[in-house]
């Protein structure tokens, strides 16, 4: 696994593509602000969008990723700042 160099709009932008796949929504209705439990997202989901987070950025993404940084913007912050 290659560690790519992201910025945070990058990351942000592939999250919302991916919770909106995940969630079979328009990628216009998903906020980067709101959490990800009251976008509608699953434990399972969680679970599945952390390792397929993993694949993309290359880092090893904690798997308790969306309650510690509860937001698609939080963790956009985070992965980029790695």
């Amino acid at each position: 696994m290659s560690t790519k160099t992201l910025t945070r709009r990058q990351v942000r932008s592939w999250l919302v593509g991916r919770v909106a796949e995940h969630l079979k929504v328009a990628p216009e209705t998903v906020s980067p602000q709101a959490v990800f439990s009251e976008l509608g997202l699953s434990s399972v989901q969680a679970v599945e969008l952390t390792a397929e987070l993993e694949d993309f950025s290359g880092l090893k993404i904690p798997p308790t990723m969306v309650y510690e940084y509860p937001t698609i913007d939080d963790v956009a912050a985070y992965v980029a700042g790695q």
